[in-house]
């Protein structure tokens, strides 16, 4: 049990970090109507959404499917 602790202790070190850098500066931006945002930060968007659901999915299915 104290190995799989030190690991998820590890894990939270690793990704709790940049995720709370990335939550803070997310809360500085200004909150805006979906309608008031431009195609290409829309895009931008949708692009950084899609790459952090892979970043999670990949790893996942790799764990799962290995």
């Amino acid at each position: 049990m104290d190995s799989l602790d030190g690991v998820l202790r590890l894990f939270g070190l690793i990704f709790g970090w940049p995720l709370g850098v990335f939550r803070r500066w997310l809360d500085r931006q200004p909150h805006r109507n979906p309608s008031q945002i431009s195609r290409l930060e829309r895009f931008g968007r949708l692009m950084l959404g899609a790459f952090l659901t892979l970043c999670i999915l990949i790893p996942l299915g790799w764990l799962i499917f290995k």
